[in-house]
């Protein structure tokens, strides 16, 4: 990947109460079973992940039980069935992504430096920022990974691919410039289009099919 550009599609996270549910209900729509990935030290999660294929993969995300959590992360305990959260675009250069989508006008968060340490003991690292100020509601993150890690679509369990992406917003233009100042590969949105932020997922398994979606 060039230090910047082009970024593409790297991972949709899907929020739910308890790990050991989420686990267990992406087990039986699909039939592929996710790999506990670790804790986040310092913020009271912990996450299960799926590959969906080279480069991409879906991360499971529950409380740590009796963890003390941010306002956002909190609203985690109220979700008793899989639910979309978020997605993240990943790039080679969070500071050269960043600049490139400041100088199309949007604000972004700092670069803020992330780790975790797997089940097996591997550390994995990766820097993230965001839009903020007067944001998209559906946009991405967007994350940079360090090269010494490996990428987790390349350890968690296979069997899936990411069918089709929709996401709606109320202005999808902002959405779409987004995209365009990084020059987004690898993914395919079936839609961008003008209606109540939401995002939708499409994730294939075999003949299995899940289709899964933000909160309404």
């Amino acid at each position: 990947m060039n230090p910047s550009f082009p970024a593409n599609f790297d991972h949709l996270v899907v929020g739910i109460r308890s790990l050991d549910e989420g686990i267990d209900q992406f087990a039986k729509l699909t039939g592929v079973k996710p790999a506990v990935g670790g804790q986040h030290q310092g913020r009271g999660t912990e996450n299960a992940l799926v590959s969906l294929g080279p480069g991409a993969y879906l991360e499971i995300l529950a409380p740590q039980p009796d963890a003390q959590l941010s306002d956002t992360d909190a609203k985690l305990r109220a979700l008793d069935r899989l639910t979309i959260v978020t997605w993240a675009v990943a790039v080679g250069n969070a500071i050269a992504a960043a600049e490139a989508l400041n100088a199309a006008g949007f604000v972004t968060t700092p670069a803020q430096p992330c780790s975790r340490v797997t089940p097996a003991g591997e550390r994995l690292e990766w820097t993230v920022f965001k839009l903020t100020g007067a944001a998209i509601g559906m946009a991405p993150f967007f994350i940079q990974w360090s090269e010494s890690t490996r990428h987790p679509s390349g350890t968690a369990p296979a069997g899936c691919v990411l069918g089709r992406l929709i996401v709606r917003e109320p202005e999808p233009d902002r959405l779409r410039a987004v995209l365009e100042a990084l020059k987004v590969q690898g993914l395919t949105l079936g839609h961008i289009t003008p209606a109540e932020a939401r995002v939708e997922a499409e994730i294939r398994c075999g003949a299995r099919r899940a289709v899964l979606t933000t909160g309404r």
